[in-house]
């Protein structure tokens, strides 16, 4: 199809082919994405034969491999099995085709608990992060697969970037106590970060305002949407709050907003850009008149 395209088009489209490694990723079910049994790329027995269809099109120019294996990955050890099973082949068709590059994918974690403490030196010295799989630690033991190879290597580390660097900013609306439970009502919701309830994430959540004072109580912290699955967090041990306080919704960097969707007819939140004590409005709030100005009446409904 690329290559009729780009035919219609007068042009030689520059194209990389995505391997399947066929790796377990250990991570969670929805986001891993390079076993057979996920919808992604070509399997790792296919794929050569693959390029050489490829190479007998005439609008296609073979640039490059890639292949993805998941993403939130905390251990090193499926990227290392997924470059050693793909290598041999890379080699290959490196020669065969004078390929440039090998896109070897993304995937690398962030730490969501404790994502606060996790941003000073301090806490990667303590023993549960020594096993965390960190840049120096991801280089360190892909570099010596890579580097014989010859190829530019492209890794996409989008999450590991601004996954930490995110907050989801709420307000705390009403507090609910039903005598069996404590739900925090606030005025974010699912549509705004749907990953605790697509993913049951965990995002660390705190008081914007600090105080040693406050008791700490067993809640859970739910948006305004009418379904049950419309939840930040559950059974969250959370200091004291009152309506018309804010709390902080940690590492919302990443699949937050750009998952954000007008569920329940809500708009889309403002972001703010931070950057030391200098902060800037870079996408205004949502206008309520957008959530049916591309809508149409066919005539016949009239």
């Amino acid at each position: 199809r690329i290559n009729r395209v780009a035919g219609k088009l007068k042009r030689v489209a520059p194209v990389a082919v995505r391997v399947n490694p066929n790796v377990e990723a250990h991570t969670h079910a929805k986001i891993t994405t390079g076993t057979y049994q996920n919808k992604f790329g070509i399997a790792l027995e296919q794929v050569e034969a693959v390029y050489a269809r490829a190479a007998r099109l005439p609008h296609l120019h073979l640039r490059g491999l890639q292949m993805h294996i998941g993403s939130q990955l905390s251990s090193v050890s499926p990227f290392v099995q997924a470059v050693r099973k793909v290598a041999p082949v890379a080699r290959r068709l490196a020669t065969q085709y004078n390929l440039q590059f090998w896109s070897i994918g993304g995937g690398l974690g962030i730490v969501y608990d404790p994502a606060l403490a996790s941003g000073r030196p301090a806490w990667w010295r303590r023993p549960q992060a020594r096993s965390w799989l960190t840049a120096a630690r991801y280089a360190a033991e892909l570099v010596p697969l890579l580097k014989p190879l010859g190829l530019r290597i492209l890794i996409e580390p989008g999450r590991f970037i601004v996954g930490n660097a995110g907050i989801l900013v709420t307000r705390v609306e009403y507090i609910k106590r039903t005598g069996r439970k404590t739900f925090v009502i606030v005025d974010a919701a699912m549509n705004d970060l749907i990953r605790p309830a697509f993913y049951d994430a965990y995002h660390e959540i705190v008081p914007l305002t600090c105080r040693d004072d406050r008791p700490l109580a067993r809640v859970d912290v739910v948006g305004p949407i009418c379904e049950s699955g419309d939840f930040l967090a559950k059974d969250r041990p959370l200091p004291e709050v009152q309506p018309g306080e804010y709390l902080a919704v940690m590492s919302a960097g990443a699949y937050g907003s750009v998952m954000a969707s007008n569920y329940n007819s809500r708009r889309l939140a403002a972001e703010v850009l931070v950057h030391g004590n200098k902060a800037a409005l870079v996408r205004a709030p949502q206008p309520l008149e957008e959530l049916w100005k591309h809508e149409r009446i066919p005539a016949w409904l009239r």
